[in-house]
């Protein structure tokens, strides 16, 4: 491995450690409030965001660090660096500042705009999931494997956002009323999880590049895909808060390609 990328492995992952003792003692105490967008938003974001994005740049001043608790009236900006770390410090918010243990930290790492390396602390199984293409998968301290490619059935266990609005609520009504559908409230998770073999794979109408990053990064190391409805957002060339969300599915093989019947109307 680069020396350059083993330092920022080794960095991130203990920036991420750091700051599990204050998620811990914030989670379902800490008053909430509403951003613009309807999102919800915590003084703990902000104090995650400010305290990893300190040690990072410290550590690496020349990187870009963007972090979806930017300032919501900052312009779109581009990104010069040859790596940049992607933050979202708290993702499933809702569930947060709720009590509810489906959260997370998502940090990832891009080089040159692709997700290189991505880390998950996954508060509700209070564990790291860390990993990146070709540098293999770690859940905890154990080492994962690829990805099972289980055919789908009935007893599938599907991740999907909600609410489902307009055409996707005819186009995915065959997934909906067939198989067993869990709305996890973390893109990251959903990803993660789809990475693990824990559930066969998740949609998300939501996301941004920052809840994604890190995941993406981590469904690479397990052998997996995720395939965007739209453009995608790598290689990530500027950062803007408002970014607008990418639609997106991921998982087994016959779950994508049951997707591609679904939302794009492909056939075999």
């Amino acid at each position: 491995m680069d020396k350059n990328l083993r330092h920022r492995i080794n960095v991130g992952r203990e920036c991420v450690k750091e700051q599990i003792p204050f998620f811990r003692k914030q989670f379902g105490r800490v008053v909430s409030e509403w951003k613009e967008d309807n999102s919800r938003v915590t003084f703990a974001d902000f104090a995650i965001s400010e305290r990893i994005g300190a040690a990072l740049q410290a550590s690496f001043p020349e990187d870009d660090f963007c972090s979806e608790e930017s300032d919501p009236h900052a312009q779109s900006r581009p990104l010069k660096a040859r790596y940049c770390w992607i933050l979202d410090p708290i993702d499933g918010t809702n569930n947060f500042a709720l009590g509810l243990p489906l959260c997370c930290i998502s940090l990832g790492l891009l080089r040159d705009g692709m997700p290189v390396y991505g880390f998950i602390y996954d508060f509700g199984r209070d564990r790291i999931i860390e990993g990146g293409p070709g540098l293999g998968l770690k859940d905890g301290e154990d080492s994962r494997g690829a990805m099972p490619q289980n055919p789908m059935e009935e007893r599938s266990i599907v991740g999907l956002s909600f609410p489902l609005r307009g055409e996707w609520r005819v186009k995915l009504d065959p997934m909906v009323t067939q198989m067993h559908i869990r709305s996890i409230s973390s893109g990251a998770l959903s990803l993660t999880y789809t990475a693990l073999g824990m559930i066969e794979g998740c949609i998300d109408f939501r996301s941004k590049s920052w809840d994604v990053a890190a995941a993406c990064a981590i469904m690479q190391a397990a052998g997996g895909r995720v395939e965007f409805l739209d453009e995608s957002f790598f290689p990530l060339k500027s950062f803007d808060i408002k970014q607008k969300p990418c639609p997106f599915f991921a998982g087994t093989e016959d779950f994508c390609d049951r997707c591609r019947k679904m939302v794009r109307g492909e056939q075999s």
